[in-house]
């Protein structure tokens, strides 16, 4: 039968995750806030807890580093999400999640459609010689006596 072809980013998902609590304001002020001595990041792989200063310690964890090896690339990324167990001091009702994780690296894919990429579609600048200005006016042209000569009659 038709079986999954394992690569190296057959991995389960590798983050350390803090939530925020919201502080009841709202944009351009702080919505979300945690005390960093009190709220610490929790690893999802082996549910540790770290804190601010021991990501380092996190990320050279020989689980991480297995990631790392393989390639993955560390990105920071946040979501709102509602509060499941509210408390009753909570000055709102979501959270924000914000995580640090391990994340395959971005590959472009290749041209599929069959349009060309804008570097080969486009044609490149070439610089051309310049050329000698050609005299605008004919070897019989003769200069204007009057202004009048210059008036057309237009026929009504």
């Amino acid at each position: 039968m038709y079986q999954q072809q394992k690569n190296k980013f057959d991995m389960p998902f590798c983050g350390l995750t803090k939530k925020l609590k919201p502080t009841g304001n709202r944009s351009p002020k702080y919505e979300f806030s945690a005390d960093s001595s009190k709220v610490k990041y929790i690893c999802s792989l082996t549910k540790r807890k770290y804190t601010l200063s021991q990501i380092t310690e996190w990320f050279m964890s020989p689980e991480v580093q297995k990631y790392h090896n393989a390639g993955y690339v560390l990105k920071e990324m946040a979501k709102t999400e509602e509060i499941q167990n509210p408390h009753q001091y909570d000055k709102g009702t979501e959270q924000l999640v914000y995580t640090i994780m391990m994340v395959k690296p971005f590959k472009p894919q290749a041209n599929i459609d069959g349009m060309k990429p804008i570097g080969q579609a486009m044609p490149q600048y070439r610089e051309m010689p310049m050329t000698e200005a050609q005299p605008s006016a004919p070897e019989k042209a003769v200069p204007v006596q009057k202004m009048d000569d210059m008036d057309d009659e237009i026929p009504f």
